[in-house]
């Protein structure tokens, strides 16, 4: 080859390898500024992969159940009650978690519990019963009930005040054990009473009970601004065999014994792993909070060798964004944490904290805000349809399947033969395509649920394939996908 052939070809290549180069800039570039990315690996939805039998979502009713429930209001109330209890109209929540109040000490000025905290007891003093006390709280658990309900639990956060060493139920002066020695069996016989008062007055039976809340924290210090009470390993087990045989003696064999309820999944581990076998054998839930923790197969495989229904029994969540009903921040921290929970935890139940919260307090937490200081109204939070993605459609006796994307959960219900997909997405809009091959079913279109920023639960529908279906997923989204008449192959 000559030398300028030479050159010549050495120019062109070179020309070649830019223009190749920039190519693939300009790609990537292309790209990375596309608003729509796909994937083009089908997600496939198997139903061999996941659990049986999820027995739905709930609410406790501490605090807002408190001040809710006596409002004069009663048309205002009823839709509350209606948003949150009845499937067609709201969530949908059919798990009712009742607080069985300790009653702070009357001569505690000022009182340091916060808007609803305060929780009137049924004993104010030793020896005396008020039976009419409680009556917010149990205006909302029949409402509750009326509307669909199907499984109450009682728990406590404290003692009555009088059976403190502090003489409040705000928790000891050190953060340590509050109950006092010699009343370890009273306050077993004080819990079971209201439980018996309620089955037998009111028709209402708790399936569980559960002595303790977060009873391994060290946070339960005189002067809290609500109930709370430590009880050290050896306590928590002490209670628990108390309140089991106080049960038996009173011929409550409906209702059995919840625990530990700790702040974190690990504490649960570390706690019931720390039980004795009589402890474990007193037990029929196991309840553990989800804000933190990472041993969540550990969790559920204690619960499946112990023979144990296993609940996730309080998550609430705020988000990171200043006081907003449109923060959406809060909203993907809810469902990250659900789908996470289904995904790994597998509980047979998922409960929030309180459906509605205070708007007083200027924070992002709950579904509903309500001013517990001031007039009797509400508004809904972004929080509030993110939930209904999840629990107007996955409903109670459905079977959770675990998807090859982590960012979803499905969930499929055998008499209703309905197929739920729900979705989260935090990132770019981006368009997924999932595989449905393991299942038949008859049906052209599916119905779409969609809560972004400026979305709340919006409804649509996209075409369904033989296959399965492609779906589009907006930034900052959660998105439900409904099929019907749907079977397993």
């Amino acid at each position: 080859m000559s030398t300028n052939r030479r050159k010549s070809f050495l120019v062109f290549m070179v020309i070649i390898v830019i223009l190749l180069t920039g190519g693939i800039v300009v790609s990537q570039f292309k790209q990375q500024k596309d608003p729509l990315f796909f994937d083009p690996t089908p997600i496939r939805v198997q139903p061999n992969e996941g659990y049986a039998n999820f027995e739905g979502w709930g609410t406790s009713l501490a605090w807002w159940a408190h001040i809710l429930g006596q409002w004069e209001d009663k048309e205002k109330l009823n839709e509350v009650m209606d948003l949150v209890f009845d499937e067609r109209k709201g969530l949908g929540l059919n798990i009712v978690r009742y607080n069985i109040g300790g009653g702070e000490n009357p001569e505690i000025k000022p009182n340091t519990l916060r808007p609803g905290g305060d929780v009137p007891g049924f004993q104010p003093e030793e020896g005396e019963w008020d039976w009419e006390a409680d009556k917010g709280q149990r205006a909302v658990l029949f409402a509750a009930f009326e509307r669909g309900a199907t499984i109450a639990e009682a728990f406590s956060n404290s003692p009555p005040y009088w059976m403190t060493k502090s003489g409040s139920v705000t928790g000891a002066e050190d953060g340590g054990n509050n109950l006092k020695e010699e009343y370890y069996g009273q306050f077993a016989d004080y819990l079971t009473e209201v439980v018996k008062f309620y089955k037998d007055k009111h028709g209402v039976t708790f399936r569980t009970l559960n002595p303790l809340n977060e009873p391994a924290s060290n946070w339960w210090i005189k002067g809290n601004i609500q109930e709370g009470a430590h009880f050290s390993l050896d306590k928590q087990m002490e209670i628990i065999k108390k309140v089991a045989d106080s049960l038996e003696e009173k011929g409550l064999s409906d209702t059995g014994i919840s625990a530990p309820d700790e702040n974190s999944i690990d504490e649960t581990v570390d706690m019931l792993q720390g039980y004795d076998e009589e402890t474990i054998d007193k037990i029929a839930q196991m309840n553990t909070h989800s804000y933190n923790g990472s041993q969540l197969e550990e969790l559920r495989e204690l619960a499946a060798e112990k023979k144990k229904r296993l609940w996730m029994s309080e998550y609430g969540t705020g988000g990171t964004e200043p006081h907003n009903h449109e923060d959406m921040s809060s909203v993907m921290e809810l469902a990250e944490r659900i789908i996470f929970d289904l995904r790994v935890l597998q509980p047979a139940a998922w409960v929030y904290w309180q459906a509605v919260e205070d708007e007083s307090a200027k924070n992002n937490w709950g579904f509903i805000h309500s001013d517990f200081r001031g007039k009797e109204n509400y508004q809904l939070t972004k929080q509030y349809y993110a939930m209904a993605n999840f629990s107007r459609f996955i409903r109670p006796g459905s079977d959770i399947i675990k998807t090859d994307h982590g960012h979803s959960v499905a969930a499929y219900h055998q008499k209703a033969k309905q197929l739920t997909i729900v979705i989260r997405n935090e990132h770019a809009k981006e368009e997924l395509e999932y595989d449905l091959s393991a299942f038949q079913f008859d049906t052209r279109f599916a119905d779409v649920y969609e809560t972004t920023l400026q979305k709340n639960l919006e409804k649509s529908q996209i075409p369904i394939f033989s296959h399965g279906f492609k779906i589009p997923v907006e930034n900052q989204s959660v998105t439900t996908i409904v099929l019907s008449n749907v079977e397993i192959k």
